[in-house]
Parts: structure tokens; sequence; C-alpha cells
């Protein structure tokens, strides 16, 4: 049964087990918002990396410390043209730029759609961890009903689970799927590394489940259809395609389908209410997970990447499911494929195929009774759907092949190997950024425009054809230096108006090697920040950053002071306690301290009386050393 109480949290499933930390994570997401990316490494980071409302933290030191430890370590691989346009003045995008591998199928026509993460965890003292969540949902904050299915298992010294051979390859495709070429070595040895451990990993599936299987759909050929014929069947998909539909009412006894109302009305236009099972279902009205906002956000994101499969983030509905009986056995099909044709015949996708028996996992198991008085099954969320039939003459969809241009168009852009040089103009830390590389030809009535994605649209600068150079950004700070760039595509034509947004990654050329240092510095504005940075250092993995965080609301903590409102014995046994426990982190704090003296305005930062307590904290930390 699929509780509706059970739900967990992407952050949650990130968080690494009691006495590991993060070797090296690798995610695969559609639709990619960068400021989700950014919170990811909270959840490697830090005990409690949200708030109690399940928000992740906004603090910027807590983020900044994240990013610092494990931003490299962090590989996320999208579809190229579907990263959104993050807002601007997000100086902390900088420890992104590593991280983001935009990337598009080999077959053309498809898109790159499997959210799978691989994490891999180790220890000082035990073997290597290797976790793997398959979900349906995309690395954004879209508030959906989705699902998530997580497999683990421990590093075998010796063994083979050719169960495990699918996702082994698909970590092996990936590197080649990138369109900006090449990978760097030390990534793309990693990943190797990976999938040859992972061969040697004995995951167990989930309770009450007995086996699985991996399938990698539009990898080398792979298996389109994995689905058996025969049986009973229930699939649940938020985007239908009519004679996907057809196909599992006619040869898998397709018995409940539950989607979206829109997807629903759509198929019996199209095709008919005979494509359809008797049993359909929608959310019910107040089964939204945030109700105060599902109506203020809406399904469609104007300003977001082209809407193409999934592209639509939902309020409601996201989930992809497929179970199907075959007598005591079932099958549970999850991931993300929609039951569409785009999902089975060009698309890459990963589905992961759960085994168990009917009475614990079949139909009825997963819908759950249908009086629940604790309102605690998935079927308490749902409610009929009965389809009407279509007018007579329906009326033709306005702008559709507008957008089909405008997605083209954005295709097209994306793919490009684009070029960002910056180069000095004067000494008040400006920049000139010129973005280079080679366009395809934009239709004449298109509009295109482009801007560093860490400055407002403002500041576009508007495309108008092939060139070698595209455009040059005059006297930008150093803390908007950036290697993502934003673009909007906008098309009209008569009453039809259609815009695309979307960012890109370029290859940064030409900024100061110390970039992320000096960043460092611009983030940490007074001694308050300086202090909390040094104790979430000192804390280490697993740390609650929330104490800090509510100690400094709670004490009335403020920048004034020589230690920033923090108890100068407080430092002093924080310090002592690591040497002690974990000396390693004492060079960490050496070497944010030594970033810090290398500049005055890094120094003015410094609490006073904080040297004559490192000093000789160094001093015992280097003894130890020798």
């Amino acid at each position: 049964m699929l509780g509706t109480r059970e739900r967990t949290l992407l952050l949650d499933n990130l968080r690494p087990p009691p006495g590991y930390r993060l070797r090296r994570a690798v995610g695969t997401s559609f639709t990619l918002d960068l400021m989700a990316l950014l919170t990811a490494p909270l959840a490697f980071t830090f005990f409690d990396a949200h708030d109690e409302d399940g928000a992740p933290l906004a603090d910027p030191v807590a983020l900044l410390e994240a990013l610092r430890r494990h931003a490299e370590n962090v590989t996320l691989f999208c579809q190229a043209g579907a990263i959104d346009v993050p807002n601007p003045d997000q100086t902390l995008l900088a420890y992104l730029e590593g991280s983001v591998i935009e990337v598009k199928p080999e077959e053309d026509g498809g898109i790159f759609h499997p959210k799978v993460w691989v994490l891999n965890f180790e220890s000082e003292a035990r073997p290597d961890i290797y976790r793997v969540l398959c979900l349906s949902r995309n690395l954004t904050f879209a508030r959906a009903w989705d699902t998530c299915l997580r497999l683990e298992g421990v590093l075998m010294e010796e063994g083979d689970y050719p169960r495990n051979d699918p996702l082994a390859d698909l970590l092996l495709a990936l590197p080649r799927l990138a369109i900006r070429q090449p990978i760097r070595d030390e990534l793309r040895e990693d990943i190797e590394r990976m999938a040859r451990d992972v061969r040697r990993v004995n995951f167990k599936p989930p309770h009450p489940f007995a086996r699985f299987k991996i399938h990698n759909l539009g990898l080398d050929g792979s298996n389109r259809w994995p689905f058996r014929k025969g049986g009973r069947s229930l699939v649940i998909s938020p985007f239908l395609a009519g004679l996907t539909v057809q196909s599992l009412l006619r040869e898998h006894g397709l018995e409940v389908l539950i989607s979206r109302p829109e997807a629903l009305a759509d198929v019996v236009r199209r095709v008919g209410r005979e494509a359809l099972p008797r049993t359909c279902y929608v959310l019910s009205p107040g089964a939204g997970l945030d109700a105060r906002h599902a109506e203020e956000e809406g399904e469609e994101q104007p300003d977001g990447p082209p809407l193409s499969e999934d592209a639509i983030e939902l309020s409601g509905l996201h989930a992809k499911l497929f179970l199907f009986e075959n007598g005591p056995e079932t099958r549970l099909f999850t991931g993300s494929a929609n039951a569409t044709g785009a999902a089975f015949h060009a698309n890459v996708e990963v589905l992961v195929e759960l085994v168990g028996k009917t009475k614990d996992c079949g139909i009825d198991a997963l819908l759950g009774l249908k009086e629940d008085p604790k309102l605690e099954t998935l079927r308490s969320l749902l409610h009929e759907y009965h389809p009407e039939p279509p007018p007579e003459c329906p009326e033709p969809e306005p702008c559709r092949e507008l957008e089909r241009q405008a997605d083209q168009i954005v295709r097209l852009l994306a793919t490009v190997p684009f070029k960002a040089k910056v180069q000095h103009v004067d000494a008040e830390r400006l920049w000139d950024v010129t973005l280079s590389g080679e366009l395809p030809r934009i239709p004449g009535g298109a509009k295109v425009k482009v801007w560093p994605a860490t400055l407002p649209p403002e500041a576009a600068a508007r495309i108008d054809g092939p060139a070698d150079t595209i455009a040059t950004f005059k006297r930008v700070s150093f803390e908007a230096l950036t290697a993502f760039f934003s673009f909007e595509v906008l098309l009209r034509e008569g009453q039809c108006d259609v815009r695309r947004r979307f960012a890109v990654t370029a290859e940064l050329v030409g900024a100061p090697e110390n970039r992320k240092e000096r960043l460092l510095r611009s983030l940490l504005r007074d001694r308050r920040r300086v202090l909390q940075l040094l104790f979430l250092i000192l804390m280490g993995e697993g740390a609650d950053v929330l104490t800090i965080l509510q100690a400094e609301r709670r004490d009335g903590m403020t920048a004034q002071g020589p230690f920033g409102g923090w108890h100068r014995g407080t430092l002093l046994e924080a310090l002592l306690r690591t040497l002690s426990r974990n000396p390693t982190q004492i060079d960490d704090v050496a070497r944010l301290i030594s970033d810090l003296k290398r500049t005055p305005e890094g120094k003015e930062l410094l609490p006073e009386g904080l040297i004559e307590i490192w000093e000789p904290v160094w001093a015992a930390r280097e003894a130890l050393r020798s």
C-alpha cells in the first residue's frame, strides 16, 4: 500500500549513513533547477538540512560550507535546454559550474528523461556503501505527488551481481551523451570506478518485494517495451498517449488508470473513450501537497524549459507506476517513464521492476481499502473520473505550431559549445565577458536574447544571427562572473505569443584562478558569519546546523563584539575537542584563516583575539602531524 503519511524528502534520501561521508554522487534529471542542486550538498554535510516544513535551509553560510565540502563530488546530468533560468545575484552558483553536464540522447527525437541518483559513501573503518534512488521527480522544487525507490547495499570484496549491469551501463553511457566534450579525466575515471563497483553490490529490494530488475530504455538499442502480456494491470501516469493506453488495455489487461483530468480528456478527444479502461481516477481537489500554493503556482511555467513531455512541473500528480498482476505474482515498474509513445520509443528512461506476491503488492494492496477512516491510503486521495465525450467540432489548438518552432530553436541553441572569455578592465573589480560559439541559423521571426545568469534579464543582449562572437557584456562585477548563461526565445504571430527561457553552461576562460577564494571573502560579510562558518567546519559531517542557527536567534547574537556575539571560551573548547577527535578538520580551519589573512578586507573579518587562540592550537596540530 502506498501510505499517504509515508512521505520522504529527497534530502533525507541523499543523507549519508551514520559514520559515513560522501565520496561521489552522480544524478540524472530532465529539468533542473540550479537552486535545487545548490541545496543538495546540505544533505551530504549536515544532520538537519531542512526546516520543520521540509524546505531546504536558506542560510548562506550553511550553504557555503556544504558547497565548499561537497560540490566537486556531485555531478548532475540533465537534458540540454531544460535548465531553469535562476534568479539573478546568486553568487554561490559559481560552486556548481563543474557539477552540471548537459546531455542529449544519441537518437534524434527523444529527450534525456531518467531521474536516478547513484551515491557512493565511504568510511575509514568499514567498506563502501552504495545507494541508488530511482525517482519520478526532476531536481526542482515542484510540489507534487512523486515516488522514490531506494536500493542500498555494501560493496563486496568479491562477487558479481548481473542484475546490476544496467545500472553500470547507464553510468558508463552518461559521459558520451554530454554535448560539450571532453569530460574531465578525474570525473570520467570516478564514474568508471563506480560502474565497476556497483556490479559487486548486493542491493536489497524494499519489503515486501522479493527481487528487482533494472530496465534502461533508449541506450544502445535497449528493449523499449519491458512489460509482459496478460494479467490485469494498474497504471499511474500524469502524461498519456492514446495509442500507448490502448496497447496497455488490449495486451495487458489495464483495469485502473490514474492520471490528470487534462491527460484523460486529451485521450478521449484524440482517440475516443474506448481507449480508456472502465475505471479512471484523478486526484481529489484537496489532495494537493500544499493547497495554499496550488492555485497561485498553477501547472505551467511559461518562463521555464521547452514544453516537451514532462516539462510541465505539476502541483498534483507526477508519479509514474506500472503494476501488472499475473496470478500469485505481481510486477511493479517505477521510475521516469510516462504512458506515452515517446517514453518507450524515443526517450532515455530508467524503470526498476519490483517482483512480489499479489496479495502484498497487487492492485488492491496498492490502492488500499475503499473505506479508510484515517485517510492513509492512496485510494483516499482519489476520486473516479468520468470522461465526457468531446465536442463534435473541437476548436483547433492555437499557437501549437509556433510552440514547436520555439522548442526546436531551444534544442538547437542548447547544444552549441559556448565559451565565455573574461577580461579584467580596471582596478574596480570590473570585467568584460564575451560569449562566443557557432550558432545555428535562427528563423527571421524569432527574437533571441542572452545574458549572464547572475544578472537580471534587463542586461540581455539581442542575438541577430550566426556569428562567432555572440555578445559582450561590459563592466561585470567580480561576483557576477559565471559559466551559466540565460537565453530567451520569443516568437509572435497574430494573437500567438510564445516565450521560452532556459539556461546553458559555457566554458569559462580567463577567470582568476583564486576566484572561489575571493568569492568566499565577499560572502563572509561580517565577523558573525566568519564565526558561524568556523563552528560549522568544526562540527564536521552530520552536524545539526539548526543548533547554531537557533542559538543565534535565541541568544540575540550580532556582528558586534570581538567574537561576533559568540563566547571566546566556546570557540576554544570547540577547537580543542576537534583537535583531539578529528584533527583533519583543524586543517580546514587553517585554510579558511590563511585565506582571509591574504587581504586587508579578509583580516578585518577575523575576530579580535582569534589568532591568540588559534596559534597554539595550530602548533599542537603540526606537532601531531610530525
